[in-house]
Formats: C-alpha cells, sequence, structure tokens
C-alpha cells in the first residue's frame, strides 16, 4: 500500500508540500495527502487497471494482485476504468517527487469539490509544483508533483 509520508518525499519537494499545505490552511482549505511514495509493483497494477485484455488478466486475478498490496478489491465498473496512463517508474511517485491529495470537507473527502482544486491548483503554481489538473490529457484533480526538482535530478542523471 502506498505511503502517505511526507518523510518519503525527496526534501525538495518535501518543502514545496509543507509550504503548499501551509498556504491552503491559509485559504481555508484542509488537505488530506493519501499517496506519496508508491511502489513500483503497485504502480504497475494501478496502470492494470482498465487494461485487463491487454495484460490478459482477468478481474480475478487482478483482484489478487491488488489484494496481496492492501488494496481493495475493485468491482467490474471500477475495473473497467484507467486511473493511470503511468507504468512503473515512469510516476513520480516512485522517485518521491509527487503526491495526491483531496480537500476535506467536515473532515471527510470531497472529490467533487472542483473550486477547492483550482484553489489548490493555483497554490500549487505559487510554490513550484505542477497540478495534473490542468494537463491536456488525463486531467487528474488529486494529483500534483515537483517536475523541476525531479529534471534537475532524475534527468540530468540519465
Amino acid at each position: 500500500m502506498a505511503s502517505r509520508k511526507l518523510e518519503d518525499l525527496h526534501p525538495i519537494t518535501r518543502e514545496k508540500v509543507q509550504a503548499f499545505l501551509r498556504l491552503a490552511n491559509e485559504n481555508g482549505i484542509d488537505v488530506l495527502i493519501y499517496c506519496t511514495y508508491r511502489s513500483p509493483e503497485e504502480q504497475e497494477i494501478l496502470y492494470m487497471q482498465g487494461r485487463l485484455e491487454k495484460f490478459g488478466i482477468t478481474l480475478e486475478e487482478l483482484n489478487e494482485k491488488r489484494l496481496k498490496l492492501g488494496l481493495w478489491k475493485l468491482s467490474e465498473k471500477e475495473a473497467k476504468r484507467k486511473v493511470t496512463n503511468a507504468r512503473a517508474w515512469q510516476s513520480f511517485h516512485q522517485y518521491g517527487f509527487a503526491f495526491d491529495c483531496v480537500p476535506l470537507s467536515a473532515g471527510k473527502p470531497d472529490w467533487s469539490n472542483k473550486e477547492a482544486y483550482q484553489t489548490l491548483g493555483q497554490i500549487a503554481k505559487q510554490v513550484g509544483l505542477e497540478w495534473s489538473g490542468e494537463w491536456k490529457r488525463f486531467k487528474e484533480l488529486p494529483h500534483f508533483q515537483d517536475t523541476d526538482t525531479y529534471t534537475k535530478i532524475v534527468k540530468r542523471g540519465k
């Protein structure tokens, strides 16, 4: 199961996330970070979702893999929905440069609060983070990443 710990983020990214959380709070938005580091195995399992035929596996086989990683069983409807376009090691989560979050309303996740996500997207820009809610393809409101630090550290090292 993915980590929620800020300590699992790269130190530069962690500083940006702390500033993000502080500004979100100042704007009256309580935020739950529910994913920081995600293992390559979990990333690949998430990538399989919505692509069972491509991988030649059944929903039962996918759910077996998910349960081994501490993830919940998917319904048939959920299993048809793609949740990521990133395979293992293509996601910033494996490198400690990304997090997923949800705004809270009365202490409960408010996944449909587009206004809060828009504000969080603006806050992300202020602290040097990229919000995937602005991507042209595969918009993902909960996903934020530190593209600048990733590029400077990971891309230069290749």
